[in-house]
């Protein structure tokens, strides 16, 4: 039995990073009600330096780095992430472990509302700027339309639909699971609410914009082994089969935040179809369970680059 009576949960300071953490710090309560949480925010490195794009200041792990450090010291007990925004490699003193079910998978196109309903990124009119700092979705934007042009834009949610508003993009692209999970949140309700009635959202099918590896999934990252009985007990087995899935594919291709990968896998009962993009090139594979991970690897394997061993 889980005795601990605090768990300290560090968390970016974004409003999306702490409703992120409030889900599963709620999710802990409801599992071990004598538990009490406390949330612990934190800048990072990728938080502060807006102005300059990820590729030239470190990658995604400019966004953990502060947090890590909290753990290995026992600042905080737990830290919460966007399982997308996870560098493969990092500090071997930690454990990762997927928790809850996981979000959507799929990203959204944001527009004014002046433009119409259901607006898709093929029917955008020519110069049409889209912003985005993801390379994934960039690229694969502009296959399906090579009329638009990309600016590269950074910031939290409601930061990067402002930018449609300042002039400096007419749309943006998101992830429709930070949306769905702001406005759930009732301390940014509200804000978010008053935006997104200036707006209309458009979901981008799985298959068209393929997400980023783990996109829609929360992770949780400890060094205390007492941590893993509690993460365990708010575990989905099939967020689990999934993240490690498409984790396993970017490890496979050897892929960091300079290249542009991206994997959709839909369940059907006992059977999974994969498509798969990286830099340019698609794949679709399919599997049965007790294939899956090899066939990810044989996916993977197909698309890296020749000069990757």
């Amino acid at each position: 039995m889980f005795h601990k009576e605090i768990i300290r949960i560090g968390t970016r300071k974004s409003a999306l990073a702490l409703a992120q953490a409030k889900l599963v710090g709620d999710a802990v309560k409801n599992s071990f009600p004598h538990i009490k949480i406390e949330y612990v925010p934190m800048n990072t490195i990728g938080d502060k330096r807006l102005d300059i794009s990820l590729q030239e200041i470190g990658g995604k792990g400019l966004f953990t780095k502060e947090l890590e450090e909290a753990l290995i010291k026992g600042d905080i007990d737990l830290a919460i992430h966007s399982a997308k925004d996870l560098p493969l490699e990092f500090d071997n003193r930690l454990k990762l472990m997927p928790v809850l079910k996981r979000g959507a998978v799929r990203d959204v196109l944001v527009v004014k509302n002046d433009y119409p309903v259901d607006l898709q990124i093929g029917d955008l009119p020519c110069g049409f700027r889209i912003g985005t700092s993801s390379k994934r979705r960039s690229e694969q934007a502009m296959l399906l339309n090579h009329n638009i042009k990309i600016v590269p834009i950074r910031g939290n949610v409601l930061t990067r639909i402002g930018k449609i508003f300042s002039g400096d993009a007419d749309g943006v692209i998101l992830a429709r699971a930070g949306l769905d999970r702001l406005l759930a949140d009732t301390n940014c309700a509200g804000e978010c609410d008053k935006l997104l009635q200036k707006v209309n959202i458009t979901d981008i099918k799985e298959t068209d914009i393929l997400p980023a590896p783990a996109q829609g999934i929360l992770c949780g990252q400890y060094a205390s082994d007492y941590m893993f009985e509690v993460l365990k007990k708010i575990q989905d087995e099939d967020c689990n089969i999934l993240f490690n899935a498409e984790r396993k594919y970017l490890s496979v291709l050897e892929a960091d935040c300079h290249t542009s990968a991206g994997i959709y896998i839909k369940k059907d009962r006992d059977n999974y179809s994969i498509k798969a993009y990286f830099e340019g090139k698609y794949q679709i594979a399919y599997s049965d369970s007790k294939g899956l991970f090899d066939m990810v690897e044989n996916t993977a394997n197909k698309l890296k680059r020749k000069n990757v061993k």
